[in-house]
């Protein structure tokens, strides 16, 4: 009895941890240097150039060229599964490029986006009226953040009384004496 009890416990506690877990493959996750955060590789491209961290953000752009796709994404700070969370307006924008195609119909503005990448050096380009520098990191893997729907607007839109005549006339709800 105290036996199974114990693997029992075991087996919930292994089936808990299942789920606590980052949405990017283990394989990409290897690869990743965290001891250098995004703040510092923005602050020093150059001397932290092939450094890979892991990112995340919302797409603002999706460009394609014969060469690839580059994505221009807005930074985000992300939760513990490594997923977006919150605008980063500290660290602003950067630019992902990879040699894949990336549909802009699915890629498209607006979608939230996690990567591990590969920093590989500082663009500038215009943004409104100023010249902004975008660090460019090479993709090394991409995970595409589902689109969350609205499964309950908090209301039921088409209620229906399943009483409609619980009151008999002349004793309505509203008039509850018949004067």
């Amino acid at each position: 009895m105290n036996r199974s009890g114990y693997v029992l416990g075991l087996l919930l506690f292994l089936l808990t941890l299942g789920g606590c877990g980052s949405v990017l493959t283990k394989d990409a996750l290897y690869g990743v240097n965290y001891e250098v955060d995004y703040a510092q590789l923005k602050a020093s491209p150059q001397s932290n150039e092939g450094k890979t961290i892991i990112v995340g953000g919302m797409i603002l752009e999706n460009e394609l060229t014969n060469a690839g796709t580059t994505l221009e994404i807005l930074k985000y700070t992300l939760n513990k599964r490594d997923e977006p969370q919150d605008p980063d307006e500290v660290n602003g924008r950067f630019l992902a490029r990879t040699s894949q195609l990336l549909d802009p119909s699915i890629y498209k503005e607006g979608r939230l986006v996690t990567l591990v990448a590969t920093l590989k050096g500082v663009e500038s380009r215009p943004l409104q009226k100023i010249s902004y520098s975008y660090p460019v990191f090479e993709i090394v893997e991409l995970y595409l953040v589902p689109e969350r729907k609205t499964e309950w607007p908090g209301y039921y839109p088409h209620y229906y009384d399943p009483w409609p005549y619980w009151h008999r006339y002349p004793y309505w709800y509203r008039h509850p004496y018949w004067w």
